[in-house]
């Protein structure tokens, strides 16, 4: 469920991925080097430089710890709280 559409563009280095309970996806720490909104959409996520998010990936095995990648983020919501999602995930060049 969507609170209201939403999307940032986030630049950070992987730091962590904790696989999910269930088995399914996992959570992903990311330390922050650059954060904006996407062209069009609200920043609800407002991350800084020098801070961590934690972000749920369904694709965890698309990014590894130690490395950097711009990622697509948005954060969805529902009766039981919110979610930070990542929604696309690319590679940042050395």
């Amino acid at each position: 469920m969507r609170i209201k559409p939403n999307r940032s563009l986030l630049t950070g280095k992987v730091v962590r991925i904790v696989p999910a309970a269930d088995g399914w996806g996992a959570n992903v720490e990311i330390a922050v080097e650059k954060s904006a909104p996407a062209e069009g959409y609200s920043d609800f996520l407002q991350a800084g430089p020098g801070s961590v998010v934690t972000a749920f990936a369904a694709e965890p095995d698309a990014v590894e710890v130690g490395k950097s990648y711009t990622f697509t983020i948005s954060v969805s919501g529902g009766p039981r709280g919110e979610r930070v999602v990542v929604e696309q995930v690319r590679a940042q060049k050395d």
